[in-house]
């Protein structure tokens, strides 16, 4: 059998050849890695990642990095089909909404390296819904329709519950009758009761009674006490590292795989593992459990699996909130609310703007069916003249025409969005205040 050799040393060059087992094929690369300066050529034999990815990347200490890396970077295309498939699961777990179109590519990279090296026999095609058992409380009994066709079941009367109800009040009567006697027999007897309970010899020391008490023992108790509370507990930086590496201790699962991603994106972990793919992360940070969100109007509700929609379908509200859902041992959906979060009124302290008609009207949308106008600009604005071009057709004026008089020209409607007054500076937005 061939044994590999972990340390090598030859003659007078002394070159020392170093194997590493547990290092992984194939690394894609998320921009958290970069702008940590991970050390990635410890972790992998080829990083891999996208060319949005370095885009991200725009600061000057981080971009002097990044053309100095210990390691060959490979830049790749991500392929439309892998697009999809990471689109549509990650739509089913419900953290499409929370992924941007560069986190997508990355894990569609993922998919595609793993579709290369290893195969996607192993890897899931819907994700796994969470289960919870109820131990505390017994699992209510489903209501029976009496009514059924072709069975007579008989309801129950009432005469058992009068009888129990008729014992019940003999015995509570018997009870107080024997209360009241118990009471006269303490009240007419009370002080041969406490001298008969009570007795203390006066020719006893106080001292013997009693017990003893030494101070010298309990200051020095105290003070070692105090030093040891001083002393544990406390983060510092020569424990800084010991301490990490508890935390770090049960998150941690070292296998050696062929592909593999690292981010610190719970979203994008969240959906790799639900598709069984890798996920390397950084000092430990990677989620201990799968979720599977939907969304939940806190006005009527009402629950929703389509996680693009901004409207509650019932009542019309935008009041839809993400909740992470599970199945309990009876098969029925369980919805858990984050009491973390409460519900804020952002958007709804300040009115709205006065709402305009017109066929150039630019109103906040409130609904989803609201009506939208075109914002087109006129066709004379919309018209080029090139009198230099090959393809010109000459008319009665080689010069350019501006549209200066339409409703559209002084609205200064461009065939961009645009921006109104209220929208420069929207008092329902969150803004993030300055240190």
């Amino acid at each position: 059998m061939d044994k590999k050799i972990d340390y090598l040393v030859v003659d007078t060059n002394s070159i020392m050849v170093i194997t590493m087992d547990k290092k992984i094929d194939y690394l894609v690369v998320d921009t958290t890695a970069f702008i940590e300066n991970a050390p990635l050529q410890n972790i992998a034999h080829n990083i891999v990642t996208i060319q949005e990815v370095v885009d991200e990347i725009i600061n000057k200490r981080q971009l002097r990095r990044l053309v100095v890396l210990p390691y060959d970077l490979i830049v790749k295309d991500v392929f439309p089909e892998n697009i999809r498939v990471i689109t549509e699961f990650s739509q089913k777990t419900g953290d499409y909404p929370n992924l941007s179109a560069t986190d997508i590519k990355v894990m569609a990279l993922t998919y595609q390296l793993e579709k290369a090296e290893v195969g996607i026999e192993h890897l899931r095609k819907e994700p796994i819904v969470k289960s919870t058992i109820n131990i505390t409380t017994k699992p209510k009994e489903e209501n029976i329709d009496l009514e059924l066709n072709g069975f007579y079941m008989p309801k129950h009367s009432n005469t058992s519950t009068s009888d129990d109800s008729d014992d019940l009040k003999v015995e509570l009567e018997r009870l107080n009758l024997d209360h009241d006697q118990l009471e006269g027999n303490i009240i007419q007897n009370p002080i041969s009761t406490a001298n008969q309970d009570v007795s203390v010899n006066s020719e006893n020391d106080l001292n013997d009674i009693l017990p003893k008490h030494d101070d010298d023992d309990n200051s020095t108790e105290t003070s070692d006490y105090d030093d040891e509370d001083d002393d544990a507990g406390w983060i510092t930086p020569s424990n800084i590292k010991e301490i990490k590496k508890q935390i770090n201790s049960n998150n941690v699962e070292e296998k050696c795989v062929k592909v593999a991603c690292i981010t610190t994106d719970f979203a994008m972990q969240n959906v790799l593992k639900q598709m069984n793919l890798n996920v390397s992360a950084l000092d430990g940070r990677i989620i201990k459990e799968l979720k599977t969100y939907i969304l939940r109007c806190y006005t009527c509700f009402k629950t929703s699996s389509i996680m693009t929609q901004k409207f509650c379908p019932k009542c019309g509200n935008a009041t839809l909130k993400r909740v992470s859902v599970s199945v309990d041992s009876n098969g029925k959906q369980k919805i858990h609310i984050n009491s973390r979060r409460p519900l804020t009124a952002r958007g709804k302290k300040f009115s709205l703007p006065t709402v305009h008609g017109g066929k150039h009207s630019n109103n906040p949308i409130l609904s989803a069916d609201q009506r939208l106008p075109d914002q087109k600009p006129t066709r004379l604005a919309r018209t080029k003249n090139n009198p230099l071009g090959d393809d010109y057709i000459a008319g009665y004026s080689p010069f350019v025409m501006r549209d200066v008089n339409s409703k559209s020209a002084q609205l200064g409607i461009r065939n961009v969005k645009e921006v109104k007054h209220w929208m420069k500076k929207n008092p329902n937005e969150a803004n993030r205040k300055r240190k």
